[in-house]
């Protein structure tokens, strides 16, 4: 009874915000099952699940940051430069654990580098994590010797690669992940504080948060979880790859955003933003089933990036509006 009245009170806009993405999922899935009689196929979606697995990973740090007010433009090169790290560690020493260890240190002190100069310094967030996008691109060529580095362990290739009675590993790691962070977001005062900065920071410093302690948290946060990602995307790969992860951060991006986050901060959900990371995932796949040229598909993301923005944008707008009204 309660859950329905609730439901009453919100607005259209505010129902798009929480829901929407679970229509898109289901327009997407027909839409796929009408284009190609091969979408539908058990072994297609969990190919699907598992090409989607790394960028689902980073979508969770994403929405952190953008829920927060900031955004991370390096994710790719840090994932590219953590999948590096462990495949260097594990070949060096033949150990798992001291690759998978490494990969997520270097990510989250990757992390905090940014933190450090947005939260501290003050710079943009844009700026830095584009300088930090190219630097970390540049250190995983050196660390890696300008070459794809081979050979990650049985480990690492099973948590990317292999299913459990037929389900994804990779997908069970996602769904842990998931939890969690959702688990952080809605039920720490960590996670309410990133939403009061990002609607609010003026008026979250003056109720006595600590802000650039949160978002360097926050940065440390998402850098950490793209190492886990590297680990993945080596087991993926079988490899550490100094020229992956390239735009790995605007899929992530444009599935946390048709999730219903916004890119104004303080509005946000990892639960919708992996749904709207699965949708993207979907998009890819069906064009890859049609045949689709791969320069119309780079045209065709756009496309979803502008109407994603722009859907964000009516969206929040739609929602203040009736905020003020009552």
């Amino acid at each position: 009874m309660g859950k329905k009245s609730s439901l009453k009170g919100l607005s259209l806009a505010e129902l798009y915000s929480r829901y929407g993405v679970f229509l898109i999922l289901v327009i997407a899935l027909v839409t796929g099952a009408l284009l190609s009689p091969a979408f539908l196929v058990p072994s297609n979606l969990v190919s699907v699940a598992k090409n989607v697995g790394v960028y689902a990973i980073m979508a969770l740090g994403m929405t952190r940051l953008l829920i927060g007010g900031g955004v991370d433009l390096s994710a790719g090169s840090n994932v590219a430069m953590c999948s590096v790290v462990a495949a260097v560690l594990y070949n060096s020493t033949g150990s798992t654990l001291a690759a998978v260890l490494a990969a997520v240190l270097v990510g989250a002190l990757i992390g905090a580098v940014n933190g450090f100069f947005i939260s501290y310094i003050g710079l943009l967030a844009f700026i830095v994590t584009l300088a930090t996008q190219m630097t970390v691109r540049g250190l995983a060529y050196l660390v890696a010797g300008g070459a794809p580095v081979f050979g990650v362990g049985d480990t690492m290739v099973w948590l990317g690669q292999d299913n459990v009675a037929g389900f994804p590993v990779i997908l069970l790691v996602v769904l842990l992940a998931t939890v969690f962070v959702a688990f952080v977001m809605s039920r720490t005062s960590h996670g309410r504080y990133l939403y009061a900065i990002g609607g609010n920071p003026e008026a979250a410093a003056a109720s006595g948060i600590n802000v650039k302690l949160q978002l360097f948290i926050n940065f440390v946060t998402m850098g950490a979880i793209c190492g886990l990602a590297g680990v993945i995307y080596a087991g993926r790969t079988n490899s550490g790859l100094p020229a992956g992860g390239v735009n790995f951060e605007f899929e992530a991006i444009i599935g946390c955003v048709l999730g219903g986050t916004s890119m104004a901060g303080g509005i946000g959900s990892v639960v919708c933003s992996i749904v709207g990371v699965f949708v993207v995932g979907i998009i890819n796949n069906v064009m890859n089933l049609c045949s689709v040229n791969a320069f119309w598909q780079q045209v065709v993301k756009g496309i979803v990036i502008l109407i994603a923005v722009l859907l964000d944008i009516f969206t929040r707008n739609a929602i203040m509006k009736s905020t003020k009204k009552q």
